[in-house]
Formats: structure tokens, sequence, C-alpha cells
């Protein structure tokens, strides 16, 4: 069914994303993009959240889309706006993120000729074609709902990467008689039985299964599946920091890792015989360089087909939804029953050395990820975390215990510093009745600082927590082992951060002991609005 309207392009684009279900937009208005505000604002329904940066918009839409599976949607000037959103479209691609961008463009008659008008780049549209999954630049005003469903479907039928339309000035403001389609029923690839069938037989016959869970698995709704399976088989899982919440890490099958990989994990997956891999192209962050001695006897089930056998040869190679993969392989298992019991001390022995490798990377400094969880305990287990690229952030993604699915966000493949705070801004608009905290390094957080404007705005009640040593600590970690402790560009003068936060009608409060974080987390966790957190770390000695 369709709606047929005499309206303009600018209406033409809202309409359709209302008939998408769309109801939050991010973004900076310009005056390219003024006729989709003002379309914007006729529509009831919709909300427009006002970044003040458009990376920062695109990783709130990022976040957005993180914290709930849905399409998050950017709206951008041309020129300047574009160029400002294009890490976020290339975070989105790296992470298999739903992300579509909408951007204005010059007037046709004047698009690509270098005549130096406002807001005018060269090739616009190819910057984006190199960083995004999708592009499409529009050419008629009766294209536009065609050009973003398809991007819709895109998005939603097969592996999410980033999305880009670009739609010309004199199309936003013309007027036509458009038919706004409703949207079609998408159908993802469904598992060939045939290799189901021997993908369920080598895991009956293996002395050792264990499993590798991608973020894949989550993105496909398919966590309670694969705990099914992992337990009907007994093999244990393997976490990655992008996956930390694909299982409850408490489970006594699951292994939380980070990406810093000690020569005990090789030990451990060289005694199984068969692997499972689900929703991960086994990168090489997750697999220190492909380095993980996977068994030959590899089963990969992933939605995208140039990632099977992509980075490690499969013997069975499975391409589908995640969901209905397991759903289907979990039907023949339950066939058979299973006399196999869990490695429990290979299993804690594995986990005492991740520890260990953690706690030497770490330091003392350690602990405060301990008040952390302390308050996570009194919180629902729903309270989101989002870390930055941050030494904590990264120990966060081993050590912090998750409860359920959603409740972890850390993009470790493009490791863009000082994204937490939009993604966590973000996340919050998505969820406005769960806790959202952003983890973030005093090195980072600086990038998208602007964004606290947005936060206190909206009256997120965001819980912010700066880890402040004053220096970009990971880097300069790496100038001590590898460049003969030749310091440079790594310490950090900084501005006192509860008073900036006071500049942005932040509540804020400075803290010194991991007990004394716990008591702020649990105080802000009360309150209708932001709060930003202090936390003095100890210096370390270089």
């Amino acid at each position: 069914m369709t709606s047929r309207q005499h309206i303009t392009g600018a209406q033409a684009v809202i309409a359709t994303l209302r008939a998408q279900n769309v109801d939050t937009i991010f973004g900076i208005p310009g005056v390219h993009t003024l006729p989709l505000y003002e379309a914007i604002y006729l529509e009831p329904g919709l909300r427009h959240i006002l970044a003040r940066h458009e990376q920062g918009a695109g990783f709130m839409a990022e976040g957005y889309a993180r914290a709930t599976g849905k399409i998050g949607v950017v709206c951008t000037i041309p020129g300047p706006g574009v160029t400002n959103v294009t890490t976020a479209v290339a975070s989105a691609y790296a992470d298999s993120i739903p992300l579509l961008v909408i951007s204005g463009a010059l007037p046709r008659k004047v698009l690509n000729k270098g005549n130096g008008e406002l807001h005018e780049v060269k090739n616009q549209l190819g910057i984006m074609e190199a960083l995004a999954g999708w592009t499409r630049s529009v050419n008629s005003i009766e294209e536009i709902p065609g050009a973003i469903n398809e991007a819709f479907h895109v998005l939603q039928s097969t592996r999410p990467r980033s999305a880009y339309i670009q739609i010309p000035y004199d199309l936003l403001i013309a007027t036509a008689e458009i038919e706004i389609p409703l949207p079609i029923e998408i159908a993802r690839p469904q598992p060939p039985q045939e290799q189901l069938l021997a993908a369920a037989q080598l895991l009956l016959a293996a002395k050792r299964p264990f499993i590798i869970a991608g973020a894949g698995v989550t993105a496909a709704n398919a966590n309670e599946q694969l705990c099914t399976i992992a337990e009907h088989l007994q093999a244990p899982v393997l976490l990655s920091s992008k996956s930390h919440d694909v299982l409850p890490t408490t489970h006594p099958l699951v292994i939380a890792t980070n990406d810093s990989l000690p020569l005990e994990l090789d030990t451990f997956i060289a005694e199984h015989d068969v692997v499972l891999v689900v929703g991960s192209k086994l990168g090489a962050e997750r697999t220190a360089g492909q380095r993980l001695p996977l068994p030959e006897q590899l089963i990969h089930i992933d939605i995208d087909p140039t990632e099977i056998s992509h980075n490690y040869p499969a013997q069975i190679g499975i391409v589908a939804d995640a969901s209905s993969a397991l759903n289907a392989l979990l039907t023949i298992l339950n066939e058979y029953k299973q006399e196999r019991s869990a490695p429990t001390d290979e299993l804690n022995a594995l986990r005492e050395a991740l520890h260990k490798n953690l706690t030497t990377f770490q330091g003392e400094n350690l602990a405060f990820l301990d008040g952390l969880n302390t308050a996570l305990t009194t919180l629902p287990a729903d309270t989101l975390i989002v870390a930055d690229m941050t030494m904590l952030g990264y120990a966060a993604a081993q050590a912090l215990p998750m409860r359920q699915p959603r409740t972890f966000i850390h993009p470790s493949e493009l490791c863009t510093i000082g994204s937490a705070l939009p993604l966590a801004i973000g996340a919050q608009v998505a969820l406005p009745d769960q806790h959202v905290i952003a983890l973030c390094g005093d090195g980072g957080f600086l990038l998208n600082a602007s964004e606290m404007a947005t936060a206190a705005q909206e009256r997120l009640p965001l819980i912010i927590i700066i880890f402040n040593d004053a220096t970009f600590t990971r880097v300069k970690a790496d100038q001590k082992l590898n460049y003969a402790h030749h310091y440079i560009a790594t310490d950090v003068l900084e501005p006192d951060y509860v008073t900036l936060a006071h500049a942005f009608h932040i509540k804020s409060t400075r803290v010194e002991t991991p007990t004394a974080l716990s008591a702020a987390i649990q105080e802000a966790a009360q309150q209708n609005g932001p709060t930003l957190i202090d936390v003095m770390l100890a210096p370390r000695q270089w």
C-alpha cells in the first residue's frame, strides 16, 4: 500500500522516515537543510536532538542504534557537516551498526561544478563512498521515498553497515505528487538444511567443542539460543570486547576477554577440536592478529558471505541470520542427548590468567572498576555502560560483569577516542528509563566535551565518569615499551572538569577512592539530569 501526497521533497523525506517508524533524528541545522527542519517541525511525534558537532550527532545516532537495534538517523548540512560526520560513519561501518546519514547537497545546477558555492566540497558523494556501506545521490524528487526505503532495506536485510543519502537543495524545496510506500517485510538469509546437519554432526562428535560469540549474536537477538546451545554442548563461550554483553559474564561457561590476549588462551584453545563461530569476523583485534590457534574443524555462521573463511578457513560456512541459524541448529541438537561436562578447572585457570594479565597492565587503578561494579550491583541489570578508548574502558571490556544483552558499548574496531559521551547520549535518548554510564578518559573526553550541552539541554539522567591521570596513558605506555621512554605529546594540561561541568549546568563531583566512586554513582543514579564524576587516579611511575 502507498499514500500519494502533494508535498515538498523535504516533507517526502520525513514522511518516509515516519513510515519506517523513525521517531528520533540527530543533527545540526543549516541553510541547505532548513527545508528538512521545517518538515520535522510540522511532523508530530518526531523528536530532534541538537548536537554541538556533527561528529557528536553521528555518534549519538550510533549509540541510539546500538542500544535499540533500530536504525539511527542523522541529518547534516553539505560540506563541513558531511566531513564532520565521517568518523561516525566509519565507526558504524567497522562495527556493523545500522546508521543512516541524510545530508543536503548543493542545487543540481551547481553540484560538483567547483564554482566556490557555500559549503561546496569536492566530490561529497565520493567521500562517503569511501566510508559507508551504501550510498545514493538523489536526482529527482520522485526518487526520495525509494532511496530512503532502499537504505532501510539494506540496513535491515543484510549485515548492517552505515548508509548515506544526499539530496540537492532544489529537490528539498520542490513540490510534486509523491507516493510514500509503506515498509515491506524484511527477509534475512535463512540457513541451508544440509549445512546445518553437517554442523550439528560435527559438534555432536566433538570431544571438546567451544564457541566464539561475536556482536552479531546480539544484533540478531539470538542470545538465548546461543546460551542454550552452549549449555547443551557444555561448550565454553569466548566473548571479546565487542561482544562483552552477549551472555551474562558470570555464566560458568563464559570467558570474557578484552583485546590483550595472553598465551594461556592459546593453550586453552589448542586443547579443543571444534569451534562454532557466530556473528564474528574473527578480526585481527579479536584474535591477536590471527595468532589464536583455532581448530581446523571450524563452523562459521555469519550473515555476511564475505566474512566466511576470510580470516580463518571454515570447514562449514553458513550464511544466515544468527537467530534463524541457531534456532534451526538447536532443533537438531535437541534430538540428541549429550553426556559431556564443562572443563571447569581449566576455565577457572584461564580466568585467573586473564585477570593476572589485566592486573599487570592496569595496576592499582583497577580497583576503581571494583568501585564501579559495587555501584552496579545496586542498579538494575539493564544499566548500560559505554566504555571509551581509555585504560579502564579496556579493562571494563573484560572485567566488568554484564547481566544482559545491549548493556555494554565499546566501539573497539575503529577505536575512536572521545566517542563515549555522544554514544552514551544517544543511548540515553533511546532508553530514557534506564541508567546509562559513560566511562571516559581525561585525554579523550575533551574531543567531544561540547556534547555536555546536549545532555544538559535534554535533561538526560546520564552519568559521566572521567578517569583522570592527566595523560594519554595507553599511548605513553607504548612510548615507554617501544620508544626508549621518549615521551612526547602524551601529558595533558586539563581544565577543572568539575567547574567545566558546572558551566554546562551539570551536577558534578570529584572523588579519589573506589568507595567514593561507588557512592557518587549511586547518588547520581537518583538525579533527573546529567552528573559528571571526576575520578582522580594515582599517577603512574614512568
